[in-house]
């Protein structure tokens, strides 16, 4: 489906938590493998665009002692990866882990509500995108998912309301 493979792959990518600091040091990146080189690695190849070696090495990484916040972030990472691979349903699973263990995280928010909007449950991605936009308002990834996910409902509303919107 286009609409997937263009733009909701895009912001799942966009979500995924680095392995090194961005240029700038911004304060919502997140850092995680620094004494786990494995989850470090499935980060760089995600972001990368190789989501089966960016699985791979995080799932590798998971079976080793890591923070909560890295394990957190490994299974968010793990939901943009099957997302990237539209792999919705072990998408929707990590990203529901990642939730229950970091609550104050956006990225599974967005990375849950590209799943949602890849299966074309727009309501439900909606409602994670404003969950995401209550903990990082300011998030330009998040805002960008909110128009897309609006302007999908009103295309396929008509309206450009739903229940979720109203």
């Amino acid at each position: 489906m286009p609409f997937a493979a263009t733009v909701i792959l895009a912001l799942a990518a966009a979500s995924v938590q680095g392995a090194v600091p961005p240029e700038g040091g911004a304060a919502s990146e997140t850092v995680i493998g620094a004494r786990n080189s494995l989850l470090a690695d499935g980060a760089t190849a995600l972001r990368a665009g190789r989501a089966s070696d960016g699985v791979r090495l995080t799932l590798e990484g998971l079976k080793l002692p890591a923070s909560v916040g890295d394990t957190a972030a490994a299974h968010s990472n793990l939901c943009a990866g099957y997302v990237l691979l539209h792999q919705y349903d072990q998408a929707l699973v990590q990203c529901n882990i990642a939730i229950a263990l970091d609550r104050s995280n956006w990225r599974p928010y967005n990375n849950r509500a590209a799943a949602y909007a890849a299966c074309g449950r727009y309501d439900e991605a909606l409602a994670d995108v404003m969950a995401g936009l209550k903990i990082a308002p300011g998030s330009a990834v998040l805002l960008l998912s909110l128009k897309i996910i609006r302007d999908r409902l009103a295309s396929e509303h008509g309206t450009g309301r739903s229940a979720a919107t109203a």
